[in-house]
């Protein structure tokens, strides 16, 4: 007896069909690139500010320009040097806060305590800084010390020696209380007068 094979052809619905394509599409478009399925847009704009004038100062002796301090004659413990020493600002300067101090160092590298005649304008810290009790503007001049005077502690041992004193003036921008924010050690009542704390 023959046995006849009975070979069953399945039918594919259109359905499947559909899903198939849909499928190899989908993948068609993620090869092509994600960023395509979303709206994006980029874009900028520029302006310009312009500074303003610098802040700049120069030390005067006796009302000169100084590049360097001059002191005649020999000094003895208890002299007293009666030139002034300032400060001057330029035609073209940013209203400003001031600072100074002074040093004295002999030759050894050690330091001595110096006694100086300031004007009333200026306030000691106990910082070693005198604050200037006002602001420095476009072609200030400025007393800061009227007299120096040689130390009384001074001794023979301290004979022929020579001394440097050196005079530092500091200046800050007086706008957006720039000195409160960086002479942290400034004198509260000094800063609460020429830079308050921005209110917060």
């Amino acid at each position: 007896m023959a046995t006849t094979n009975i070979r069953t052809k399945k039918k594919v619905s259109t359905s499947t069909i559909a899903i198939v394509t849909l499928s190899i599409l989908l993948l068609a478009s993620i090869g092509i690139g994600v960023a395509l399925a979303y709206f994006t847009a980029s874009t900028n704009v520029a302006g310009n500010i312009t500074l303003g004038d610098p802040v700049t100062i120069s030390i005067t002796q006796g009302g000169a320009t100084a590049t360097s301090l001059t002191f005649s004659g020999d000094a003895l413990p208890g002299t007293v040097y009666s030139q002034t020493i300032g400060v001057t600002a330029p035609a073209d300067m940013t209203e400003a806060l001031m600072r100074a101090k002074l040093t004295i160092t002999n030759t050894d590298g050690a330091s001595t305590a110096v006694q100086a005649t300031t004007t009333d304008s200026w306030v000691a810290g106990d910082d070693d800084y005198y604050y200037y009790e006002g602001s420095v503007t476009a072609n200030n001049s400025i007393d800061f010390i009227t007299a120096i005077t040689v130390p009384t502690t001074l001794t023979n041992a301290d004979a022929n020696k020579t001394y440097s004193i050196e005079v530092v003036v500091e200046t800050i921008q007086k706008a957006n209380n720039a000195a409160n924010s960086v002479w942290t050690t400034a004198p509260s009542d000094w800063l609460d007068t020429y830079s308050p704390a921005a209110a917060g």
